[in-house]
């Protein structure tokens, strides 16, 4: 009020009313005594003070005297009539316009009135900072080495120290009370050793410190958990390089498929290696029946049978394709390998000397059980080894044969393996002699691999290298034989058809794969692939697919249910070199296949969707209605065959 009535005082007396400009600024505020590091001079240097006043907003005054000042006058006098002047040419120029239309009065309110489509609001204009962003690779610091003595001598030094610390601490908690009898005691012993020497107790001896060597992979590392977690990275850093790769694994499907109808293709995807893998040969690999993605790979020299030299064992996962998990060294090459059905960590292999070897793979340092001398170890290569299902607390059980002309069944104990003959071939110095009675069958030849029924492991079946296979039972003591005139010459695989158990398939060096049926001992089906075949395995999805290598290294993969004459797929595993395969097998959980062949090669292929194509009726259906479906596929074969 009080500035209300001087304002108004002001006014009567004539005093000019003063101008008021609004500023609005802007001051970064600023720490006194600033310091900040010159990465090039290497010294803290002082931040200079910056005037960061930003006008903002500037609002000039809107006070106009209209007084008898002469400066009012000159100043607002011309502004006024160029104003007047042009609203009265504005007038006129509507009046023009719309005279006839609109009166003078409606014009004269819609001049007044704002317009709409000429607005520009005030803006601010402020100065802008630019912000450079500067990278600067700093030199690493010096450093020395603070101790020079020998670690025994720091520790010596440290354990004086503490003794002492520890003594002059004992004398302090000492109570007073006990501090006034000490003289007179130390004048006793003064009196009672008078003439006496007293013999040195020379101090007792340190016990040498224990030093402790850290390497990588060392179960001593004082660090709980630390090679987990670099496993772990170690995956992640690998599936990031493959990471392609593990999209088409999860996610290929191949769009040509669609315009063939009968024809697929194979994907490769990741190759496996090992760093002395390159002049050895992959024998055999399984896959493991419990994790889906780990398998095991076994590296020999040369051919079965052929020269020794040191050999491996390999597990790799598909997780980390560069490195395996374990590798389990051999002094000789091993030939065979074999996943527990139940125990996924327990493997069993056998070796070029004839040794069945059985591992636990769990530990780093897996653990090993293997047949001696003593014990009934083969005297020659083992061609093949199988485990069987056993009752829980039963001893695991797994049968191995050799080229010295035995099958024999291991029984895993505690600390070794007991063994059992089941059956004996007669060997080339036996042939001589003269033949059986014609109510018993001639075990001629050696036996180059076997395979268990899936659905009754008491019948077996045996690959002999002169082509023959035979089926006998090992539940009864009498062993009972059917020989089937399978092959002309060595018989490499036979495998036992997932859905139907009276059903399989064997291959041989003759160029041919055969299907058969347990009880007709003529084939169902006679493929000739134009090569010697080196391993046959059957789909774990369908009844009638069944994958195919020849030692020339192309993969046959068949359909037996769409046709029986000509593949679905003929492709070569490597294009620019040749590489001679081995051995074949099915993942039982995803669509893709391992070979293995010379020269360390190990490649995992996709197949595509015509080659695993499901049946029309499978969409939708349960597990019982699947095995239905895949039963009667078999079911039509067998009876096409036999018609």
């Amino acid at each position: 009020m009080r500035n209300l009535r001087g304002f108004v005082g002001m006014v009567k007396k004539g005093v000019r009313e003063p101008e008021v400009v609004i500023r609005l600024t802007s001051t970064c505020a600023r720490v006194k005594d600033e310091v900040r590091y010159n990465f090039t001079s290497g010294v803290y240097e002082v931040v200079r003070d910056q005037q960061l006043t930003l006008d903002l907003l500037t609002l000039p005054s809107r006070v106009i005297h209209k007084g008898d000042h002469l400066e009012a006058r000159l100043l607002y006098e011309p502004l006024r009539k160029e104003q007047d002047n042009s609203a009265d040419e504005a007038n006129r120029e509507l009046e023009e316009l719309y005279g006839g239309i609109v009166s003078k009065e409606e014009l004269a309110r819609l001049d007044s009135q704002p317009n709409p489509f000429n607005f520009s609001e005030r803006v601010s204009q402020t100065t802008r900072l630019n912000i450079k962003n500067l990278a600067i690779q700093t030199e690493p610091r010096q450093h020395c080495i603070f101790s020079q003595c020998e670690p025994w001598r720091n520790i010596r030094c440290l354990h004086q120290r503490l003794r002492e610390d520890n003594r002059k601490g004992k004398g302090a908690r000492e109570g007073k009370g006990k501090r006034k009898g000490e003289g007179k005691r130390k004048r006793q012993r003064k009196r009672s050793t008078q003439g006496k020497t007293v013999p040195r107790v020379a101090p007792e001896p340190l016990p040498p410190p224990v030093l402790r060597t850290h390497s990588y992979g060392d179960e001593s590392l004082d660090l709980p958990g630390i090679r987990r977690t670099v496993m772990v990275l170690e995956r992640m850093v690998n599936q990031n390089i493959y990471d392609d790769i593990t999209q088409d694994f999860r996610y290929w499907e191949d769009a040509s498929d669609e315009y063939r109808c009968m024809e697929g293709s194979l994907l490769p995807l990741w190759k496996f290696h090992h760093d002395k893998s390159r002049a050895l040969l992959v024998s055999a690999v399984c896959w493991s029946p419990v994790y889906h993605d780990l398998f095991a790979a076994a590296y020999a020299t040369g051919e079965l049978g052929g020269p020794l030299g040191e050999g491996m064992l390999c597990i790799y996962t598909l997780k980390n394709p560069s490195t395996p998990e374990r590798v389990l060294r051999a002094p000789c090459g091993v030939t065979c390998v074999h996943f527990h059905p139940k125990h996924g960590s327990v493997v069993a292999a056998g070796w070029a000397d004839g040794t069945v070897v059985v591992y636990d793979t769990r530990a780093v340092s897996p653990l090993m059980i293997s047949s001696s001398a003593l014990g009934g170890k083969h005297l020659l290569p083992v061609s093949q080894v199988r485990w069987v299902y056993t009752e829980p607390g039963e001893d695991l059980c797994l049968y191995s044969v050799s080229l010295d002309g035995r099958v024999t069944q291991w029984h895993l104990h505690a600390s070794d393996l007991v063994y059992t003959d089941i059956l004996n071939f007669t060997t080339v110095d036996q042939l001589t002699k003269p033949p059986p009675a014609f109510d018993k069958v001639h075990l001629e030849g050696t036996g180059t691999c076997i395979a268990f029924r899936p659905d009754d492991e008491g019948v077996l079946l045996v690959g002999v290298d002169t082509g023959v296979v035979f089926q006998c039972s090992t539940s009864s003591t009498t062993h009972a034989l059917i020989r089937y005139p399978a092959h002309t010459a060595a018989v490499r695989e036979i495998a036992w058809n997932e859905h139907h158990y009276s059903v399989f398939i064997s291959c041989s060096v003759d160029w041919t794969v055969k299907v058969w049926h347990q009880h007709h001992l003529s084939p169902l089906v006679t493929l000739d692939l134009g090569g010697a075949v080196a391993g046959v395995t059957w789909s774990p999805y369908s009844s009638s697919v069944f994958v195919a290598i020849t030692d020339e290294g192309r993969v046959h993969v068949y359909d037996l249910f769409l046709r029986k004459c000509k593949p679905l797929c003929v492709q070569t595993l490597v294009h620019r070199r040749r590489v001679a395969a081995a051995c074949v097998a099915f993942n039982p959980f995803h669509p893709i296949i391992l070979v293995g062949g010379d020269k360390g090669t190990l490649l995992s292929l996709k197949l595509s969707p015509n080659l695993r194509k499901v049946h029309k009726d499978a969409k939708g259906a349960d597990d019982s209605k699947l095995k239905e479906i895949e039963q009667c596929k078999m079911e039509r074969l067998i009876a096409t065959s036999k018609g």
